[in-house]
């Protein structure tokens, strides 16, 4: 990883895209009954705007599952990468839809109404962000920028005030050549999970110190809640789902669904209620899709290979 800090002020206003009634064909921006029920990809989860629906952002918008089932939003049907769900809404990266007149990629985005409308924070035209994390409560934004521009160097940066300002960090201490995915807490600004094939990495000082927390190999996706975390790893011969806590090497292994007639295939999102850590949403390498309400004790199916169940 290349070393060093900087500093980049950005004395860009944030810019609304679209405005907050807006249309998709005419009718208001709303979730709807899913039209397209085969999902090809979906580059992110989260309970979005402190409710108990869980939203999957995919190439083609947002869907969202709650007590109604699965749903669609019926506009800004953009391809959502580095999608991360906060108290207040969303923050994202990617391109726009088909057709859009918005600058492509976005850099990084937020919305607080759903996805109805979206404002660039920073990067507009710039920069498309495939590792982003963001704290729930506190929005403290963390990103892995794999292209060099004329802002932002390659490396692991940080936003404490939503894009207007970053730093760069020196991940001294990350000894992988991979990243997984970025995870921060939910409150603590300076805490930072990153998930890679040589194990879990832990910060507390925003990225510029990292250290091992385990001898786990080979992790697919961690995320972090109030008091630990949870992530999932991979052998040859297995898929598991780990729970842990900060400051304490004891560890608990969360039982998995058993899918018929083949293996689970590897856990690449982990989504958590924040306000009820038993509740737990994964998602696999195929699109396989289940929620426990009970941490693990028994499981529901939402997906299966991209179809989504009713």
């Amino acid at each position: 990883m290349k070393k060093g800090k900087i500093m980049l002020s950005l004395f860009i206003a944030s810019l609304v895209l679209s405005a907050c009634n807006a249309k998709a064909g005419g009718e208001a921006f709303t979730f709807r009954e899913v039209k397209n029920s085969k999902v090809e990809h979906i580059h992110g989860m989260g309970y979005i705007n402190g409710g108990n629906d869980i939203a999957f952002a995919t190439h083609d918008g947002l869907y969202k599952y709650g007590k109604d089932g699965w749903q669609e939003a019926n506009g800004q049907k953009h391809d959502y990468m580095g999608f991360q769900a906060t108290r207040e809404g969303f923050f994202s990266s990617g391109h726009p839809e088909v057709g859009s007149d918005l600058k492509n990629p976005f850099g990084l985005i937020k919305s607080t109404n759903l996805g109805a409308s979206i404002e660039q924070l920073a990067f507009y035209g710039e920069i498309d962000f495939h590792y982003l994390a963001a704290g729930y409560d506190s929005n403290m934004i963390y990103v892995y920028n794999e292209t060099a521009t004329d802002n932002m160097e390659i490396g692991l940066h940080y936003s404490a005030d939503e894009g207007k300002t970053w730093r760069k960090v020196a991940m001294t201490g990350y000894h992988s050549n991979t990243i997984s995915n970025l995870a921060a807490h939910p409150e603590k600004e300076p805490l930072l999970g990153i998930g890679s094939q040589d194990g879990l990495f832990i910060s507390d000082n925003y990225g510029e110190n990292f250290t091992l927390i385990n001898d786990a190999k080979m992790v697919t996706s961690v995320t972090l809640n109030d008091s630990g975390g949870y992530y999932s790893n991979i052998d040859s011969n297995n898929v598991y789902l780990t729970s842990f806590l900060f400051g304490n090497k004891s560890e608990r292994e969360i039982p998995l669904p058993l899918p018929q007639d083949q293996k689970l295939q590897p856990i690449i999102f982990i989504a958590v209620n924040p306000d009820n850590d038993k509740e737990l949403v994964i998602m696999t390498n195929n699109i396989d899709i289940y929620v426990t309400r009970d941490e693990g004790l028994s499981w529901d199916i939402l997906a299966s290979d991209g179809e989504l169940l009713d």
